[in-house]
């Protein structure tokens, strides 16, 4: 009878997990539909993956609107072009393995530029992170002696972990936004529960435990840099433990193989050790880390972000409650009842990990307003499982007399926190959608005939591509620099009687349009449409269009 019943608690528990994924995929979505815009990193994820020809940007020329489309899109017979990837990143300061996965999703689909295949491989990664956040949390619950027992409780928290952190604002954004960070995440997961499985299990094995924590590395590694910071606080912890515990064959084959997935990594991709040591972005992650004047500043900034994005203001909450729970087990601890050694000590190695990773990252990542939840997002899922792990500590043993508050407990909880994130989501706390951008996307569908000025800074030129997706739907646009004071004398610009002007946010761009308008006696009036990132769109007029 009591196998019956667990088999039915089963049962129960995977339907739950099954129905809350689907609930969160269906918001994803629905998210995604709304996501009218692009970040300009994530343009530059369609163009550093799929490149053709290149950005070439020539002062007073037209450039085709379908020129730049085929440099976001994979072109008929360019599909699989890995090495030029490979070759792209190592030019930046980024690892290649996503941009493989990427680049394999728009092969795919040649010739489709496609909000929903950047979206698409961001959802494969969810569902893996959404799994092994289950897994992981789970089996971390019932690391005790009497496990029957605490299958509950690991269902519980599993089931509770999941929900929280697949409705948050945060999680929502990561996955809108087409970069590499949902990927890291699915990596750092997958780190954790190898660990976490081979603790469970006792099981040490090369083929079961090494190898896999060797390939971890390297696809970690080659995926974002920050997966190191977050496997190095982790692998510190687990090496103490297989010290603690006198498993010295362990601890040297788990040093030898976490080395040979880092070597294996670095060696296919050498342009790692420049990014890191020497770019731009690895000297200034030094150096910011290296400030200690920074450091509340950086880790209040990355806490309130936690709070405001995950917790929805609940943290203070969680913490005070937590501070008051473990101080009534401290009274009940001189009863002589303890907690079980084994889950005492994978919790503090989860501690580590996350708060190593949390403060690394915090002082080094960074500070992009609300996007930094980004950098901090692989470790969202394993700190909201500590949170419901240390709240649920009064109830999480005992007697039959507890199940009905331990139930009570994980109900409220659940309640408290999915409200919190409806009442966030309905605040609009999902970002990287850009809603703003269908209005100048169709104002220039809508308007082919019209002309397509792009007034830019020859400085710094190449922030046309944080323009590229909306400039493609227009058949030609005319470039002309800001620096360059010659008055535009191309005859379809100062002969038309309406032309639609984006223009960089520079001290003389309000030069630049008086001149249009004096080169251009048709025009009489002009409004702002729009702004985005460094960009003005203005809608110049004539006296046809006011009439």
């Amino acid at each position: 009878m009591k196998c019956k019943w667990r088999e039915k608690e089963k049962r129960i528990f995977l339907l739950g997990m099954a129905l809350v994924l689907l609930a969160q995929l269906g918001l994803l979505f629905y998210y995604g539909d709304r996501k009218k815009g692009f970040h300009e990193d994530e343009l530059y994820t369609y163009y550093s993956s799929n490149k053709t020809a290149g950005l070439f940007v020539e002062d007073r020329q037209w450039m085709s609107g379908e020129s730049l489309r085929n440099e976001l899109v994979v072109l008929p017979g360019e599909q699989f072009r890995y090495g030029v990837v490979k070759q792209m990143q190592s030019w930046d300061v980024h690892p290649p393995f996503y941009y493989y996965i990427f680049h394999t999703a728009c092969s795919l689909f040649p010739g489709v530029f496609s909000k929903w295949l950047g979206i698409g491989v961001n959802l494969i990664a969810y569902v893996v992170c959404f799994l092994l956040l289950g897994y992981g949390s789970y089996t971390v619950s019932v690391l005790r002696e009497e496990e029957e027992e605490r299958k509950e409780l690991g269902m519980a928290l599993s089931f509770l972990t999941c929900l929280a952190w697949g409705f948050c604002p945060a999680v929502i954004s990561g996955v809108m936004f087409i970069r590499m960070y949902q990927w890291l995440t699915l990596f750092v997961l997958l780190c954790l529960c190898l660990h976490v499985r081979a603790l469970a299990r006792e099981d040490f094995r090369i083929g079961s435990f090494f190898l896999p924590i060797a390939a971890v590395v390297f696809l970690g590694f080659s995926t974002q840099y920050y997966y190191i910071i977050f496997h190095f606080f982790l692998g510190l912890g687990f090496c103490v433990f297989l010290l603690r515990h006198k498993k010295k064959r362990e601890l040297l084959l788990y040093v030898l193989f976490c080395a040979l997935g880092l070597l294996a990594a670095v060696l296919y991709y050498p342009a790692s050790l420049s990014h890191i040591f020497r770019g731009y972005r690895g000297t200034e992650a030094v150096s910011e880390f290296g400030n200690a004047s920074n450091t509340w500043d950086r880790l209040t900034f990355f806490v309130n972000l936690f709070d405001d994005y995950v917790m929805n203001g609940l943290l203070a909450v969680f913490l005070l409650a937590i501070c008051l729970i473990w101080l009534f087990k401290w009274y009940r601890a001189r009863s002589g009842r303890k907690e079980p050694g084994r889950q005492r000590e994978v919790l503090a190695i989860l501690m580590l990990a996350s708060g190593g990773y949390f403060f690394t990252v915090s002082k080094t990542a960074l500070l992009l307003g609300e996007t930094s939840n980004r950098y901090q997002l692989p470790i969202y899922g394993i700190l909201l499982f500590l949170l419901l792990c240390f709240v649920s500590a009064p109830l999480s043993q005992g007697e039959k007399g507890r199940k009905r508050g331990r139930e009570a407990l994980w109900i409220l909880l659940g309640v408290i926190l999915v409200s919190g994130s409806a009442v966030s989501l309905k605040n609009n706390k999902v970002f990287f959608l850009y809603e703003e951008d269908s209005l100048m996307e169709e104002l220039i569908r809508e308007n082919p005939d019209v002309p397509v000025v792009v007034c830019y800074h020859e400085a710094s030129s190449d922030n046309i591509w944080r323009l590229a997706n909306l400039l493609a739907e227009h058949p030609r646009v005319y470039l002309a620099s800001l620096g360059n004071g010659t008055p535009i004398s191309e005859r379809d610009i100062v002969e038309s009687d309406r032309l639609l002007v984006f223009a960089a946010d520079y001290e003389n761009q309000e030069q630049r349009l008086k001149e249009l308008f004096s080169r251009n006696t048709h025009l009489t009036e002009g409004e702002t449409v729009a702004e985005k990132g460094l960009w003005t769109l203005y809608d110049l007029r004539g006296e046809k269009i006011g009439k």
